[in-house]
């Protein structure tokens, strides 16, 4: 279920709760919905943090170069994940490092 289709399911369950004239509680009882779900949605929408339609998504493009790190003469850089630890020493393959990140995060 999408996230739209998520508040179209909820703002339906909020108007049916308001027009019943029963209490949160009572309400839930009745359809079978926790009361901690419906007072996270009413919350959202008497609030007005919950707009009709989701802004539409808007994406950027960005140019990455495949090249290596720049070395400078400085010295390598330690990244700590948990219990791994990669060094990455000057030269390096930004999308070697770029795979390896890809699969810790993945893994761990």
């Amino acid at each position: 279920m999408t996230l739209k289709d998520k508040r179209i399911e909820w703002k339906a369950r909020y108007d049916a709760w308001k027009e019943s004239g029963q209490s949160v509680a009572e309400w839930c009882r009745t359809q079978e919905i926790k009361v901690h779900q419906i007072y996270y949605w009413v919350q959202r929408f008497e609030n007005n943090e919950v707009s009709p339609e989701p802004e539409p998504t808007q994406w950027l493009a960005v140019q990455v170069d495949d090249e290596t790190i720049a070395s400078e003469g400085k010295g390598p850089i330690f990244i700590h994940f948990d219990a791994i630890s990669v060094e990455v020493r000057p030269g390096a393959n930004v999308g070697l490092l770029s795979d390896i990140i890809h699969v810790l995060q993945n893994q761990c």
